[in-house]
C-alpha cells in the first residue's frame, strides 16, 4: 500500500468523520492525499475556500500528501491529474 485516496465531497470540505479518517492514518502512518468531487457543484466562488480550509487542515498532518486534487466527473476535469498522480506512485521513475 502506498498511499490511499481520500474522497471528499467539494460541497462541503472534511467533516469529522473524515478527520478521524486522518487521525487513524496518521496514526499509522499510511500516506493519504485528499482528493475533493463534485467539485463542478459548489456555488462560484465556494470551491477556493474549500480547498483552501482543506490544505489547512492537512498542513501540518504527518501522512498527508499536500497536494490536494479536485475532480468533477460531470464536467471531466482534474481525472488527469489524477491519473498521473497514482501513476507517479505505481509506476518507479528513472
Amino acid at each position: 500500500l502506498r498511499r490511499v485516496y481520500l474522497l471528499i465531497d467539494a460541497r462541503h470540505g472534511p467533516a469529522a468523520n473524515d478527520i478521524e479518517v486522518f487521525d487513524l492514518l496518521d496514526k499509522a502512518a499510511v500516506s493519504y492525499q485528499v482528493v475533493l468531487t463534485k467539485a463542478d457543484k459548489p456555488k462560484r466562488g465556494d470551491l477556493p475556500a474549500v480547498l483552501n480550509r482543506t490544505r489547512q487542515m492537512i498542513a501540518k498532518r504527518p501522512a498527508a500528501h499536500p497536494v490536494v486534487l479536485t475532480t468533477s466527473a460531470a464536467e471531466r476535469t482534474g481525472l488527469e491529474e489524477l491519473r498521473a498522480e497514482i501513476a507517479a506512485i505505481v509506476i518507479p521513475g528513472p
